[in-house]
This record gives structure tokens, C-alpha cells and sequence, in this order.
């Protein structure tokens, strides 16, 4: 198929082209003008299309597919952990003890000094692959320092740890209650915070250990070092699913200064930007690159925490524990209200809902929403959605909505989870991708960067085998395809973003934004896939990451 074009500026041929067009699922050459693709098809026609100034570039066997669509992460807050302490354990790190973790703390104290209210940041501790097999507290953070305040950022970014100086700044005390929606751990027998902070009660440490990251740093800096790392990942288009105070106008700087070298859609966090104020942002389309998609609201917290909310008990109760499933972190009539106020003034809108009961409020939201305010296109992102049950499915499909799933879970906490969190039969469903793909609806799959690598390969072999770090499958009933898994990763991933008419597949008159892989991931092993390497990643016709 062409364009009415006459003249192609580049042409890609000799190696598989996989289009993701249902229509034409292959083809042998794609030629491309001023950033967009004017044909894709047959070798000799579209070698017709060149002229003198033409471009042909020898593909050599290796495999272009459509540039890979961030569904879901938080590229800010990703450019601000590069700026931390790193505290990741194995596979992703080397933290594997509370003593390892405060011997990085003390290494960066003395490399760079703080003063008495800057705050020192590690970020990405993961409890559960802590040879102690808890938390850190206050007292562990206190032997590093006490002179300044030290925030510990757990990977799930539901949870942080604070010092004695941190928790005086804050003001938080054995007086202080729990504030709606979140918790001050306390020591046993008494009042004492412990120094961990759950969901809400953390909101106000982490907006001061955020400001002190990049006190000392240029932001847009850190914004580039996290856009390189997406680029050379695939990715041509990413996201910030949880804009802070100052993130909006960070990018629409970057934006109008041109460093901005692939697609930014950003999502307002509703504890910060009401929908009114969002609306005034928001635009269907880039510029420079940069746009606000919608509004964000957060429903509850993370697994491995133990903060999401489940309609059932979590399969090990704690000491002190009975009948323990969460909480919800927003009231249902202000969920209610929120989601109202979006469909009001037709403004898209993600949920974050990880837990099963978290889900029952956004779908009784939904309906009210639905209710007071129809509309024609709603596109509802759900995002998360680690234990959807097949009743909750059924009420899915009579709302406009698209899911993603935080895949990664199943390889990194598949074992956990069985073990610990939801049990052997929740976790057979961690994730019930297939069941939603059943149902025909929207799902797409994503790492949700700074809770887990960036790297969407990964996530495609994760979702294809079930497979966790103790190599068993677990869930092997909600495993899709290889070309449903690459589908989730590009053109399913346009239309959550409502981006189809220009993204996501090999079509004339679509962006030429590509990604050129060293093999073809439908031809090979499906183990294999996480070994793919990104050769080449293509942004509008332009190459924005080509490996050394």
C-alpha cells in the first residue's frame, strides 16, 4: 500500500518487517518520507518509489516492528531514582542485607556531604529479598545518620523508611495519627513510629526527598539520562503516569528547547492537579513532542507490601494480623466524585486499582461516572490489576475501559506471592491477561519504571512463558501469545493512548517510528525472547539509539 506520494526519502528492506496490521501482518519494505511512512508492502513496489536523493537501508536479516509504547511508567520519577542511591537487591541489584544497605548510604555520605535539613535518598529496597526478611526502620537508618534526614524509598514506591531526623522534620510523632488512606508504622506495645510510612503518610517526606534529589542536579539532565535509557530499550513513545508539582512544566520547557527526542504524554496525579485545573492542559495531540493525556487517581498500594486491597485476606497474616486485606486509599464517594468530574468535562482518565476490592470501587466509580455523564469514548486505562476475578470481568465489558497489567510481578514476585501474598490460586491468576484478551477487551502490559526495569523484551517473555525467578510456570492458563504480547507492546498500546490513527503499527500515513531488533521474535524459542538486543530505535524517521 502507498501513499499518493510520489518519492520515498528512506527505504528499509531485507529483513522481516512485521507490521502489526492485521491486514497485511508482514511485508518486505517500508519506505518512509519526512518522518512518516509512505508505503508498506511488496519489495518491488516499493522500491518503485525511489528517487535520486533515496536512502536504502539493508535491514540485513534483523527484524522491524513498530517503536515499542510505554503503557504505563513514571519517566520522571524514573530520572530522579538515577540520581539516588541505588538499593535493589538480586536480580536487579546487589543489596541483600540491612547492613548492605547502610554501608551504600554511608558511601554516598561521604562522597557528598548533606546538610542538616537535605535529604539523603536510597530508592528501590526490596524487603522481601532482605536477608533480615523485614523492613528497615528508623533505628537501622539512625546507625548512617542522625544529624540528617534519610529517606528510603521501598521499589514498590508505596513505602518509605525515615530516620529520627527525618521523622522530626515531618513532624511525626507517637501523637500523630494515621492519616486517611495511609500508615505510620508503630513500634509493638506502644505509639513509636518506626520510621516506615505507608501511601498518604509518606506523600509529604517524598516531595522533600524528591526536592533535595535534584537540588544539586539539572532536572532536565536527569530527564535526558531516563530518555536515552527508554530509547535504547525501543521505545519511541513513554509516559508519566503520576506528574507531580513542576513536572508539567519541566517538559513543556524540554519541549520547546528541543530536547525532547521521542513522544512524552503525561497524567497529572489528582492529589496535586484537580480534573479542572488537568482540562486546561490537556491536548490530543504532541507538541514538540510533549503533551498532558489526562488525569490520574491512585486507588490503593502495592502487593509485596502488603498495602493493596483485596476482597480476600492476604495468605500469611503477619503477627497482630486477623483477617488482614489492605485498605483503600480513597474514600468511595471521592472516588465516585472524581470520576464524575472527569467524564463531566470529557477528560481521559487512568485508575490505578492493583487489588480486587480497589477494582470493586473503580467499577461501582465507573458506573456512576457512566451515569451522570455518558459518553461516547471513554477509554478508561486500568492499570495494574494483579487479582481481576471473572465476576469483575463479566461488569468490565459494559464499560468503556482498557486495561494494562504490571506483568513483571509474575517473574520477580511470582514465588513470593504464592508463598506469602495471595496463595497458590490467587497467584495462578496474578495478572489474568489472557482471560481479559478473551473477553475482547483492551490489554496491553507494562514495567511501571522506577518499580521495575525498563526494558519491554523482558516483559514480552514474561507474559509469553509465566515463568519466575525459581524458573517454574506459574499460571500457565493466563499465558498469550508472542504476536498478542507484541501487539500489547505497540498498536493495543496507541489505541489506551488514543493514538491509533498514528502509532502502534506499519501503516501508510503513520509515524515512522521503528524499532530494529537482531532477531524475530516470532520465529525463535519464546525462552529466548528476554536475549533479543535492540539494534536501532527510530523516532519519526530519525535514529535516536543505535547500539555500539
Amino acid at each position: 500500500m502507498t501513499s499518493n506520494s510520489s518519492q520515498a526519502q528512506v527505504i528499509y528492506r531485507n529483513g522481516s518487517i512485521l507490521t502489526m496490521e492485521d491486514s497485511q501482518p508482514t511485508a518486505e519494505a517500508v519506505a518512509v518520507t519526512d518522518g512518516v511512512i509512505l508505503a508498506v508492502g511488496d519489495d518491488v513496489d516499493v522500491m518503485n518509489l525511489r528517487g535520486a536523493g533515496t536512502e536504502t537501508i539493508d535491514l540485513a536479516g534483523a527484524t522491524l516492528l513498530p517503536g515499542f509504547i510505554d503503557s504505563h511508567s513514571h519517566m520522571v520519577i524514573s530520572s530522579r531514582k538515577l540520581a539516588s542511591v541505588a538499593m535493589e537487591s538480586p536480580p536487579i541489584g546487589g543489596i541483600t542485607s540491612i547492613a548492605g544497605m547502610q554501608a551504600a548510604l554511608r558511601a554516598e555520605l561521604a562522597r557528598a556531604p548533606r546538610r542538616d535539613d537535605e535529604w539523603l535518598v536510597g530508592w528501590g529496597y526490596d524487603h522481601s529479598g532482605l536477608a533480615e526478611g523485614r523492613h528497615p526502620d528508623r533505628d537501622d537508618l539512625d546507625q548512617v545518620a542522625t544529624d540528617i534526614p534519610i529517606f528510603l524509598y521501598h521499589y514498590s514506591c508505596h513505602q518509605a523508611v525515615v530516620n529520627s531526623r527525618g521523622l522530626e522534620i515531618l513532624g511525626i510523632d507517637a501523637d500523630m495519627p494515621d492519616p486517611e488512606g495511609g500508615v505510620i508504622a508503630r513500634k509493638p506495645g506502644g505509639q513509636e513510629p518506626t520510621g516506615l510510612l505507608e501511601e498518604t503518610a509518606m506523600v509529604s517526606a517524598n516531595l522533600l526527598a524528591m526536592r533535595s534529589l535534584v537540588e544539586h542536579a539539572d532536572p532536565m539532565a536527569l530527564v535526558e539520562n531516563a530518555i536515552d535509557t527508554y530509547a535504547a530499550k525501543g521505545f519511541t513513545t513513554v509516559s508519566e503516569c503520576s506528574a507531580r508539582p513542576g513536572d508539567v512544566p519541566l517538559l513543556q520547557e524540554m519541549a520547546q528547547a528541543g530536547r525532547l527526542k521521542l513522544d512524552v504524554v503525561a497524567f497529572p496525579f489528582y492529589a496535586f492537579t484537580p480534573p479542572e485545573e488537568v482540562i486546561e492542559l490537556y491536548r490530543p495531540d504532541y507538541d514538540n513532542h510533549f503533551r498532558v493525556g489526562g488525569l490520574k487517581l491512585l486507588l490503593d498500594g502495592g502487593s509485596p507490601g502488603r498495602t493493596a486491597y483485596l476482597r480476600d485476606p492476604y495468605h500469611k497474616q503477619l503477627p497482630g494480623e486477623e483477617g488482614y486485606r489492605g485498605y483503600a486509599r480513597v474514600a468511595q464517594a471521592e472516588i465516585n466524585d472524581i470520576v464524575a468530574r472527569c467524564f463531566k468535562c470529557d477528560l481521559p482518565l487512568i485508575i490505578h486499582a492493583l487489588g480486587d476490592a480497589a477494582l470493586d470501587q473503580c467499577i461501582a466509580a465507573l458506573n456512576v461516572g457512566q451515569y451522570v455523564a455518558p459518553g461516547p469514548d471513554r477509554r478508561t486505562q486500568l492499570i495494574h490489576l494483579q487479582q481481576v476475578q471473572e465476576d469483575q470481568y463479566d461488569r468490565l465489558r459494559d464499560l468503556d475501559v482498557t486495561l494494562t497489567f504490571q506483568v513483571a510481578h509474575n517473574y520477580y514476585f511470582g514465588d513470593f506471592h504464592e508463598e506469602q501474598i495471595y496463595g497458590p490460586a490467587r497467584t495462578a491468576r496474578l495478572n489474568p491477561i489472557a482471560s481479559a484478551l478473551a473477553r475482547g477487551l483492551s490489554a496491553t502490559i507494562h514495567h511501571d519504571s522506577p518499580v521495575h526495569p525498563i526494558d519491554q523484551l523482558f516483559l514480552i517473555w514474561t507474559v509469553v512463558n509465566r515463568l519466575t525467578r525459581s524458573d517454574r510456570v506459574i499460571g500457565e492458563g493466563q499465558r498469550i501469545s508472542v504476536l498478542e504480547a507484541l501487539k500489547a507492546s505497540t498498536v493495543d498500546a496507541a489505541y489506551q493512548w488514543r493514538e491509533e490513527d498514528r502509532k502502534g503499527s506499519l501503516a501508510v500515513g503513520k509515524l515512522a517510528d521503528f524499532v530494529l531488533l537482531d532477531r524475530n521474535p516470532l520465529d525463535i524459542d519464546p525462552v529466548e525472547i528476554k536475549d533479543i538486543r535492540v539494534l536501532e530505535t527510530i523516532k519519526e524517521g530519525r535514529t535516536i539509539y543505535r547500539a555500539g
